[in-house]
C-alpha cells in the first residue's frame, strides 16, 4: 500500500513538472514567427534563386530557437527527474546520468554543426559568389514580399 502511494505521488511529480514546462515552452516559441518558406504563397513575391538561401537560413533558424531549446531542456529535466526518483538504485542512476549525457551530447552536435558551416560557407566565400551578404542575413538583401 505504501509503496504504490509513494509510484503515486512520484507520478504526480513528474507529470506537474513536465506540464509546467510544456506550457512555459510558448516563451521559447514566441521567438519563432513567419513562414520558413520565404516565397510562392498567396500575397508573396514569386521565388527566385536567392529565395533557396533564405529557405535555408530560416530551416537552421527554425532548428536553433524553436526545436533545440525545447527537446534538449526536455531531455535535462527528464534526466534530472529520473536523478531524482533513482534513490538507492544504481541501474537507475546510471539511465538517468545516460539521458543527461546523451542531451548535453546532442545539444553540443547540433551547436558545432552551426559552427561548421558557418567556417564551410565562409571558407567558400559565399558571401561574394552570391552577392547577398553573410550566408546567415540574405534576408535583408532578397525580396521577401
Amino acid at each position: 500500500m505504501k509503496e504504490s502511494k509513494v509510484k503515486n505521488q512520484k507520478l504526480l511529480v513528474i507529470i506537474v513538472l513536465v506540464g509546467f514546462f510544456l506550457f512555459s515552452a510558448n516563451q521559447v516559441l514566441a521567438i519563432c514567427e513567419g513562414p520558413i518558406v520565404p516565397c510562392g504563397g498567396e500575397n508573396q513575391s514569386p521565388c527566385q534563386f536567392c529565395h533557396i538561401f533564405v529557405l535555408i537560413v530560416n530551416i537552421i533558424n527554425f532548428i536553433f530557437t524553436c526545436i533545440t531549446p525545447i527537446v534538449g531542456g526536455l531531455m535535462l529535466i527528464l534526466g534530472g527527474l529520473y536523478m531524482l526518483i533513482s534513490g538507492t538504485s544504481p541501474e537507475s542512476f546510471s539511465k538517468a546520468k545516460a539521458v543527461v549525457t546523451a542531451a548535453i551530447i546532442g545539444i553540443s552536435i547540433i551547436f558545432l554543426a552551426w559552427v561548421f558551416m558557418n567556417t564551410l560557407l565562409t571558407y567558400m566565400d559565399i558571401k561574394t559568389w552570391t552577392g547577398l551578404g553573410n550566408w546567415w542575413d540574405f534576408t535583408t538583401k532578397c525580396p521577401i514580399r
